[in-house]
């Protein structure tokens, strides 16, 4: 019984602060774009890395921004993934506008 109260309380406190989700939902929009772009901008920087630490730190990188994305990307397709698809397809639109050598 009591874990159905503490379910229940969870859920009221959930939908009695649409804000904190809105909140959310953008910070998620933010990460999904940032880590995207940062991905595509480490991408190009690795192809004229002649340096052997340079070249680790930015895989490194690449696999932090992969990560950010994909940890995003599932939380926007749990609650959002209308949103989802309309911000990944911008995003390509962007990146072969942006990154010449881009491929969706």
């Amino acid at each position: 019984m009591a874990i159905i109260d503490i379910e229940y309380g969870k859920e009221i406190l959930e939908s009695a602060q649409p804000e904190a989700k809105l909140q959310k939902l953008q910070e998620m929009e933010m990460v999904l774009q940032n880590s995207s772009y940062g991905h595509e901008y480490a991408m190009l920087e690795l192809q004229e890395a002649h340096c052997l630490m340079r070249q680790e730190e930015l895989s490194y990188q690449l696999e932090e921004y992969k990560q950010a994305y994909f940890l995003a990307r599932q939380y926007m397709g749990e609650h959002h993934p209308d949103r989802l698809a309309n911000i990944e397809s911008d995003l390509v639109q962007h990146k072969v506008r942006i990154f010449k050598n881009y491929h969706a």
